[in-house]
């Protein structure tokens, strides 16, 4: 691989670090910049040719990587300053993300079949954001709390939910973010790195250890999720196209109830954040112009990816 090659492989790598913002997909980023093959099939060739694959995917990784971490500082810190506003925009992104899905399925139409597996996959996804709200509000249920006491069991959660977030990345139109933010997993996971939480592994050296072990097996339940799923989703749309996509279109619109409905729209004290004094009518109506930014921005980057194709 040429120098010239190495770094336009970095560039692009960098763009997949919008994946990071819920809504976005890094599948279809990775589809509109050209490097969606590249890395499917790197990782699916880890097992037959390891550096070869290696060295095609460190240039992608790394730059992806770096770019994450820039994206999830802005997300962070703008969602504690504003959070309805940046939630309406991560909403409008993911509601922008479900014609590309429904493009999978038009030849089908819909049928009862398909419409019971939407409401399924609705069902589930709306129900985690809503449950975690719940045992926020009555069962005092804090998974900020949980994070820095780091109970073993949490440890199983990060793995699967790294698992879970890998394989939405490789369907283009789902956001692994955004899997993470329904899961009430979004927060706690950048509170771990923040300059200004107290209990972060920044201000509070004792939690230096716990910290690195759950980020290690958050990356671990990740790269197992993208070797498994890079072969695992290939099989499911390849044999079970329709009834794949019929439960991801579900899942991604019930997605969008969890955005406003989860742990992470509720303050410390057990208050909603929509109460709150700071919240007044005109934000409501800057948040439904963002709201219909990002549904307009994520439909061009998806007639993006529909050019591609």
């Amino acid at each position: 691989m040429s120098v010239k090659d190495w770094f336009l492989d970095f560039a692009r790598g960098s763009a997949l670090g919008l994946g990071m913002v819920p809504g976005v997909s890094a599948g279809t980023v990775g589809i509109v910049v050209n490097v969606y093959d590249k890395l499917i099939n790197g990782i699916s060739n880890l097992r037959k040719a390891f550096f070869k694959s290696v060295l095609t995917l460190l240039p992608i990784g790394i730059g992806a990587v770096l770019a994450s971490l820039i994206v999830l500082f802005a997300v962070h810190k703008t969602f504690n300053y504003a959070p309805v506003l940046i939630i309406s925009l991560f909403a409008g992104l993911t509601i922008g993300s479900i014609p590309l899905l429904y493009d999978n399925i038009r030849e089908d139409g819909f049928n009862i079949k398909s419409v019971g597996l939407m409401i399924i996959g609705f069902v589930i996804a709306a129900g985690i954001g809503v449950l975690s709200a719940i045992s926020k509000l009555y069962w005092s249920f804090d998974l900020n709390s949980v994070f820095i006491t780091a109970p073993w069991w949490l440890y199983f959660v990060l793995f699967v939910a790294g698992f879970i977030t890998a394989i939405a990345c490789i369907v283009p139109g789902i956001s692994g973010s955004m899997i993470l933010f329904i899961l009430g997993l979004y927060n706690p996971i950048l509170n771990m790195f923040s300059l200004s939480d107290p209990n972060s592994a920044f201000n509070n050296h004792d939690r230096i250890l716990p910290v690195i072990g759950l980020t290690l097996i958050l990356a671990l339940g990740v790269i197992v999720g993208l070797v498994a799923a890079s072969t695992l989703m290939k099989a499911l749309i390849a044999k079970h196209k329709v009834i794949t996509f019929d439960v991801v279109i579900g899942f991604v619109s019930g997605s969008v109830v969890s955005m406003f409905a989860n742990q992470s729209m509720i303050t410390d004290e057990g208050k909603w954040v929509y109460s709150l004094d700071i919240t007044k009518p005109w934000m409501y109506a800057i948040a439904a112009a963002l709201l219909v930014a990002g549904f307009f921005a994520c439909l061009l980057l998806t007639k993006k990816t529909k050019s591609k194709n």
